[in-house]
Formats: structure tokens, C-alpha cells, sequence
């Protein structure tokens, strides 16, 4: 086993004090967005005299295993982190591997630098996703149906001034079905291309829109289908934080959704979405590849971020615990065991893992070797070592590749 240390994020649109708790730190004011865990490149996590992609370089198949080596190479397949948000996050989809290894080859060709501020393609894998909430997490996850999205434009047509309603309308011309094939695909795509390639327009229009006055309105409303709060009220929150972004628009065609604590949701490819705050823990594909879509200063490419997404009104996926405390993503990339209580309790795992103690403490024995977790402290188990067991009270995660399905 070995012990780590691990980074923290300060993007601006984190949270001063969620991380700080975990860690027993006091807050400084400075934002603490995301904790690192893991061997991603960005910000691997600290072992012994060196970090822990170079520690796994030193012997991947012994410490990975030599099934992971065969299925995603020699690197550590997740990225496990602590996220704790303020703001939204930017409007993003990611891209599904055969995307991604097609998106980087092409980039390639073109001599684009690999970390060109303008590259969507940074690597050749996907980037499937699972946020676990600590406590209450609301999200953009998803399209609304478009009867939904229909209605919420046309309540603020009603209260919109003259000057605005055309661009209103042809937001609205946008959201028509229009008989054909793959109807509400092809009416949600011209919407989100409608207001994010008119951004000079659509941007300084949201402003507006969400200073309106609206009356509220019940869960029972049209314009509330797939929406855990009024609309409206998403709209002011995003626009507060990003005054004149286009994509707080799209952000009124997305799901609402607000997880309580010890609830998840998995993402897959194509998904659009957008994290507006909470704390959690996040496991994921290792990979960079992110397609934005608004919300942010960083680099959009509309026509990549088509390609990517998947244009339809599908249900968030909420991933549920087996009876071993396990949620699984989309693919096999990862898997989430939590554990608040234990009493030499074998973890779940399949090849290596990473424990993380988020909050009491655990006493992790691997062997004859044996080490103490507290709020904050994590330890890597090579996939060679022994299957580790834990014995304690708080909030014990446990990170690995797939797992099978209990019997």
C-alpha cells in the first residue's frame, strides 16, 4: 500500500470551504475546486520519492494488472476526485473512444499542438463520468422534452418586450417538429446551434430575460417537465455568474436535477452537461477531452461539440448501489464502492484501487501490512498486493476498473 498526496484545484468556480473541511484545513478564501487522486498527468498524486504515474510506470503490469494492461494500456484507467463547486461548471460533453481516437488522429494531421488552446482532442480516450453526492448537488444533465423547453421559451415571449420577441420566435421555429425523422433530435440540435452560433444576440437576450419579473409558477406547469426547480430560477442563477454567455440559454433546454446525499449519477458520451454546485466525489475515465458549449472562457467549437452530442430527452441515468455498496458508471473504466461502516470488511475491487476517507476513519489491512485513513487521507493498492480489508466508521470510498455484477 502506498500512501498519497494529493493536489487541489483552485478553479475560480470552486468553493472555499468544502475540500478545507475534508481535508481539517482552515479555509483560507481561496477557491478549492477539485481534489486529485490519481495518476492522471495533470496533477498526479505524490508516492514515496517520486509520483504515482511514474511509480506505476516502474512496473504497470504488476501493479495494474496485466488484464487492465491489456484493456486500457499502461496508465491508470480513472481519475478520482473530490469536487466541490461554487458556480456552474462549463456546458460540456465529452466524446465516446472511437470519436476521441478518430478527433485526435485528425487534429494530429493538422499539426495542431497537443496543448494548443484551441485542440478539443488531447488524448484518444473517452471521459465517462460518475458524481456521487455528499449532500444536496444540483446539475444540468440531459435534454427537457421539447414540450417542456417550448413552453418555458414561450412564457418568456409572453413577458418579453417587443424589441426581444423575434429572436424569442425563432427560438421557438427552432423547437418545432417538423414530421421528419429523428424529429426532436433535429429540432433540439437547430435550437442549441440557433443559440450558441448567434451568441453576439442570444447572450446579451438572456441578461434580459432573466431580470424579468415572472410570476411563479407549480411543479405541475408545462415548463417545469424535467426541471427540479422553476426555470426561471436556473436562468438567474447562471447568468448571475455568466452575464452575456449564450449558453445559459441552453442551459434552460437541459434536466435540473438535485441529488441528495449518497445519491449518483453516471454520464456516458454525447451527454450534455453541467455541474451548478455542490460537493461530491467524482470518478472518471482518465482523459481530457471535453467539448464546451458555453459557461466558460475557454475554447468553444460548435460544429466538434455537434458531433458529440447526443440530441434527445432520455432520463439522466441514476446509478444505485448494489448490495456490496458498488455504483457503477456507463462503462468499465471505474467503479465507486462506499463504505460507512465496516468491520474487517473485504472491499470490492478488480486490479488495483484507490481508498479515499472522506470523513471518520478506516484502518485498511492489506497482508500484514496495515495503515490509518482520517478525513482526507487516501492510499493506492497495487492489483499484486493482497485484497485489502477496512475496519471503521465515516466515509470510505473505494476506486477501481469494472466490476462484475454480484451473483
Amino acid at each position: 500500500m502506498q500512501k498519497l498526496t494529493n493536489t487541489v484545484r483552485d478553479y475560480a468556480w470552486g468553493s472555499p470551504t468544502g475540500i478545507p473541511e475534508i481535508l481539517g484545513r482552515e479555509p483560507d478564501g481561496t477557491p478549492a475546486a477539485e481534489l486529485w487522486i490519481g495518476a492522471h498527468p495533470g496533477a498526479p498524486s505524490g508516492v514515496e520519492d517520486t509520483d504515482l504515474r511514474e511509480w506505476i510506470a516502474r512496473d504497470p503490469h504488476t501493479r495494474l494488472g496485466a488484464g487492465s494492461v491489456d484493456v486500457y494500456g499502461e496508465r491508470l484507467p480513472f481519475l478520482l476526485k473530490i469536487l466541490s463547486a461554487r458556480t456552474a461548471l462549463s456546458i460540456q460533453a465529452h466524446p465516446s473512444r472511437g470519436q476521441a481516437q478518430a478527433g485526435y488522429a485528425r487534429e494530429d494531421a493538422a499539426g495542431v499542438p497537443v496543448d494548443a488552446p484551441h485542440r478539443n482532442y488531447r488524448d484518444t480516450w473517452h471521459k465517462p463520468e460518475l458524481i456521487h453526492a455528499l449532500g444536496d448537488f444540483d446539475a444540468l444533465c440531459g435534454f427537457r422534452p421539447l414540450p417542456a423547453i417550448r413552453a418555458t421559451v414561450e412564457r418568456l415571449r409572453a413577458a418579453a418586450s417587443p424589441a426581444d420577441r423575434p429572436l424569442l420566435e425563432a427560438w421557438l421555429t427552432a423547437l418545432t417538429p417538423s414530421g421528419g425523422q429523428d424529429d426532436e433530435a433535429v429540432a433540439l440540435r437547430a435550437a442549441t446551434d440557433l443559440v450558441l452560433g448567434r451568441a453576439a444576440e442570444y447572450g446579451p437576450l438572456a441578461d434580459r430575460l432573466a431580470a424579468l419579473d415572472l410570476p411563479g409558477v407549480g411543479a405541475d406547469h408545462p415548463c417545469r417537465q424535467g426541471s427540479a426547480v422553476d426555470p426561471q430560477d436556473t436562468l438567474r442563477e447562471v447568468t448571475a455568474d455568466f452575464p452575456g454567455d449564450a449558453g445559459t440559454l441552453v442551459a434552460l433546454m437541459l434536466r435540473r436535477l438535485r441529488l441528495r446525499a449518497g445519491e449518483s449519477l453516471a454520464l456516458d458520451a454525447g451527454v450534455l452537461h453541467a455541474y451548478l454546485g455542490g460537493l461530491g466525489v467524482e470518478i472518471m475515465a482518465s482523459s481530457d477531452n471535453v467539448l464546451r458549449g458555453g459557461l466558460t472562457s475557454k475554447h468553444i467549437d460548435l460544429a466538434e461539440l455537434d458531433a458529440v452530442v447526443v440530441y434527445d430527452s432520455v432520463e439522466p441515468q441514476r446509478a444505485a448501489p448494489d448490495a456490496r455498496g458498488v455504483v457503477r458508471g456507463a462503462t468499465d473504466d471505474f467503479a465507486l464502492q462506499r463504505i460507512d461502516s465496516a468491520a474487517d470488511l473485504p472491499i470490492a475491487r478488480s486490479g488495483a484501487a484507490i481508498l479515499l476517507c472522506t470523513a471518520g476513519g478506516f484502518t485498511v489491512r492489506s497482508g500484514e501490512e496495515s495503515t490509518e485513513l482520517a478525513g482526507g487521507d487516501s492510499v493506492f493498492v497495487g492489483a499484486d498486493e493482497p485484497l485489502p480489508h477496512v475496519t471503521g466508521t465515516g466515509q470510505l470510498f473505494v476506486a477501481t476498473t469494472g466490476l462484475p455484477a454480484p451473483a
